[in-house]
């Protein structure tokens, strides 16, 4: 059986936001999280576990 890994929060927030309909600025506003750090959590392949 396979184990279970929960997803990052960082793949959470970065599908909040595809969900969103907001711009990154107004995200990242919204939530309290930087916004270089949104960028760069965009930009991650889904299966990269910090």
């Amino acid at each position: 059986m396979a184990e279970q890994v929960e997803k990052p929060k960082w793949a959470c927030v970065a599908e909040a936001f595809e969900a969103s309909g907001q711009t990154q600025q107004e995200f990242a506003l919204a939530r309290d999280v930087r916004l270089s750090a949104l960028q760069s959590w965009g930009n991650r392949p889904a299966n990269d576990v910090p």
